[in-house]
């Protein structure tokens, strides 16, 4: 059996702590990803839950054409149906 004794140098250093980093932050990413994906197919797999997107959405839509139409008629009457 050999024994190598080196010295690593800064660079090695260095380029070891970014490999480690990049695994790391690779890992933390995906498995965000995964909890957030699942997080949001429970809640959005919920009837209540569509239902309460749905009136937020038109409450939206609602507020902006009043004021596209208040604020800025010419835009309304430029569009093409």
């Amino acid at each position: 059996m050999f024994n190598i004794k080196e010295e690593i140098s800064r660079k090695d250093k260095s380029e070891i702590k970014k490999m480690i980093k990049d695994e790391l932050e690779k890992e933390m990413k995906a498995r965000l990803n995964k909890a957030v994906r699942e997080e949001l197919e429970k809640e959005l797999g919920n009837s209540a839950t569509k239902q309460q997107i749905a009136d937020i959405s038109k409450n939206i839509l609602k507020k902006l054409y009043r004021a596209l139409s208040l604020q800025h008629p010419h835009i309304i009457d430029r569009l093409s149906l």
